[in-house]
């Protein structure tokens, strides 16, 4: 893949042009040179932290436009993606107030976020290659039982402008890593899934379409929260009200039939 000149959107912003056969990638970045490059597109400055394993990336002057997210998404070079530096001091604070308090961001996320049992917590009973799922033990199927499943806020949010609305997706069930990704990613079924369940919660039920929303997975590598598994959906020009009645709830979960159809 090679960056080139940036291309002027319909909202008036910037965004790389990218030469690649597959606008979904299944690979981070290749070099550092590479992140450099992008870190400097996107004003993005690293912060290096005692609290932190890697530097915190802080985007300076203007937040990510929509044309921004989608680019980042689409080409799947989620490590661009950055806070601003109020919400970078806000996050270097919270994790510096667990270190005080000795709790893990995983203990602080069941007990006062999700309100669920580290035992709830739980991987596929039975592994099916290649497909992965099966409606014969619906158990294993991922966004299939609403008790699985809680829609949360981002606490920490990337700097995104106050019409974008960033959530994540909660799953009790962790979501399988494909066997064949070198990098943690998920499958193309995995993601229909995904793709089917988002359809039914925000399209079907909320009425939006679908140029109002992107969604990713962080790979294994990026994860800061590994062992509770998560999706990102960011939403543009959404009802407020409607993003309430969601907050904290299972969506609208998938039937047998869906997954049949899919």
């Amino acid at each position: 893949m090679t960056l080139t000149a940036p291309t002027t959107t319909t909202d008036g912003s910037k965004v790389p042009t990218v030469k690649t056969t597959n606008l979904q990638l299944h690979t981070p970045p290749s070099s550092p040179v590479e992140f450099e490059k992008y870190y400097t597109h996107f004003n993005i400055q690293l912060q290096h932290s005692d609290l932190m394993p890697q530097p915190s990336k802080i985007k300076t002057k203007e937040p990510f436009s929509w044309s921004e997210i989608n680019f980042i998404i689409k080409t799947n070079k989620l490590e661009i993606f950055a806070r601003s530096k109020e919400q970078t001091i806000k996050y270097h604070n919270f994790k510096q107030w667990l270190k005080d308090n000795k709790i893990l961001v995983n203990d602080y996320l069941l007990g006062h976020e999700l309100h669920w049992k580290e035992s709830e917590i739980r991987d596929q009973e039975h592994v099916i290659v290649p497909q992965e799922y099966s409606v014969e033990y619906p158990q294993d199927l991922i966004f299939h039982n609403p008790d699985d499943i809680t829609i949360l806020y981002n606490k920490f949010p990337y700097y995104f402008d106050t019409n974008v609305k960033h959530l994540c997706i909660w799953t009790k069930l962790r979501i399988p890593v494909d066997r064949d990704s070198a990098c943690g990613d998920i499958s193309d079924r995995t993601k229909k899934i995904i793709h089917r369940y988002l359809e039914k919660t925000f399209v079907e039920k909320g009425g939006l379409s679908w140029d109002q929303i992107v969604w990713f997975k962080n790979w294994l590598t990026l994860q800061s929260v590994r062992a509770i598994s998560h999706i990102h959906v960011i939403l543009r020009d959404v009802d407020d009200a409607f993003i309430e009645q969601l907050i904290g709830g299972p969506g609208e979960v998938l039937t047998l039939d869906d997954y049949r159809n899919l």
